[in-house]
């Protein structure tokens, strides 16, 4: 999400009159995004602002903008009192208009929730892919997650507007969309009209000269039947679910205020791969929860050894102000934490390795999206579970899908080469028309 609104933003600045600058000493304007869903990623902005507030000196203006700009607002400036700017994720676009004639002498301070939190979208050349934010916020209130408070209430963007969106940057070469939100199958939960996440990627797949799509997040409790057989049924949809579990334990995801239980969770894995065999699902873990016993932590461990994700995130546990598990006692040690970590990690890099192992010798479509930036006679794409493949080709290749054989891996990545190009966009449409 941080990504997708700074480059938003970035071509609004260009859009508006700015130039990008080479080096950041050049910068007439620096923007620092920020995110605060853990305290290392925050403490790491706010040190790059620290480390560059010297770019005051030569006339630049400063601004913290994002997740850590809406947490702290105004009181960041009593840690940050040269910036400029401080703009939360949801007056974004409110820094455009304020940046005309802006001189420095008052600060900039934007933050809480807007009418319209969401940035317009400017296609650039040669695009292949793009984000597309759906919802903005959260309220399910996971007791350790910062995202209500900082990125505020779930808000659903208008479909009319996402289509045209699509459409549009469609038109301008775009092949494949990644919609974006905390958790996507929120979307339209805010509506009067029963609208809802599975109906709106039924619209989006009958775009013509789009070719693949994409979501994150997905939440266990909100994940059903119906956006599950819209995946199945549309060819353009990765077969690919990224859906966070966070632990192992009934009694710790409880605490977590995660409304599943172990047991939902599988139901809902089992599903997805009943109707899509084929399918990649990932998910995140959080280890060292306060109360988490080693009897929890075995529970996690035997989960994720059984569900056998494509890919896993894991994370140490980090205490974040305002939350409900914030007051609770931080009683697993960083020792333990990262011993914890280890062991998941270790186990996850074996299961992932022989998951990429077995694609060798198979044939994948391949969305050439990018030229690699370590070799440029490669092509770097994504087949449909979502999983990066590297194959040697020229740049008359990207925007198509291929039919690429796949003959080992390294680094996470399959590796392959062309068997012929494939298909065409016609072959790619959704069944069923969505009724509003």
């Amino acid at each position: 999400m941080n990504f997708a609104e700074s480059d938003r933003l970035r071509k609004l600045l260009v859009k508006s009159g700015w130039n990008e600058s080479a080096s950041i000493k050049d910068a007439g304007l620096v923007i620092a995004v920020g995110c605060s869903v853990r305290q290392k990623a925050e403490n790491r902005v706010l040190s790059f602002l620290k480390s560059n507030k010297h770019l005051k000196k030569n006339g630049a203006l400063l601004g913290l903008v994002g997740c850590t700009a809406n947490l702290h607002g105004e009181k960041i400036l009593k840690q940050l009192p040269f910036l400029d700017i401080v703009c939360g994720p949801n007056h974004l676009a409110s820094i455009i208009d304020n940046l005309s004639g802006f001189t420095g002498q008052q600060i900039i301070v934007r933050t809480g929730e807007s009418d319209d939190p969401f940035l317009e979208y400017i296609p650039s050349n040669n695009e292949i892919t793009m984000d597309v934010p759906i919802t903005k916020g959260c309220n399910n209130f996971c007791s350790y997650c910062i995202v209500p408070f900082s990125r505020g209430k779930l808000k659903s963007r208008k479909p009319e507007s996402i289509l045209q969106e699509i459409k549009c940057a469609v038109e301008k070469g775009i092949k494949s969309v990644t919609l974006l939100g905390q958790n996507v199958n929120e979307y339209g939960k805010d509506f009067t009209n029963g609208y809802d996440f599975a109906d709106l990627v039924r619209e989006i797949a009958n775009i013509d000269g789009l070719l693949r799509i994409g979501f994150l997040t997905s939440h266990p409790e909100d994940t059903g039947e119906k956006i599950l057989k819209t995946m199945a049924e549309c060819s353009k949809v990765l077969k690919h679910l990224h859906i966070p579990v966070q632990s192992g334990s009934d009694k710790i995801l409880k605490k977590m205020n995660r409304k599943y239980t172990v047991e939902k969770f599988l139901e809902v894995v089992e599903m997805a791969r009943d109707m899509m065999p084929e399918i990649s699902i990932t998910s995140d873990i959080i280890v060292g929860f306060p109360e988490e016993t080693e009897h929890d932590f075995e529970q996690t461990y035997e989960l994720v050894k059984k569900t056998r994700f494509s890919e896993l995130f894991i994370f140490k546990y980090s205490p974040r102000p305002m939350t409900k598990a914030y007051n609770m006692k931080d009683d697993v040690s960083k020792q333990e934490k990262e011993r914890r970590h280890k062991i998941i990690l270790d186990m996850q890099k074996k299961i992932s390795n022989e998951i990429l192992s077995s694609f060798a010798g198979k044939t994948c479509q391949v969305l050439a999206e990018k030229i690699s930036v370590k070799n440029s006679s490669q092509i770097i794409g994504k087949n449909i579970q979502g999983i990066s493949v590297a194959f040697q080709g020229d740049k008359n290749i990207l925007g198509t899908i291929a039919r690429i054989k796949i003959v080992n891996h390294r680094e996470g990545i399959l590796c392959g080469s062309i068997c012929e190009a494939a298909l065409s966009p016609q072959d790619l449409q959704c069944p069923g028309k969505t009724q509003k």
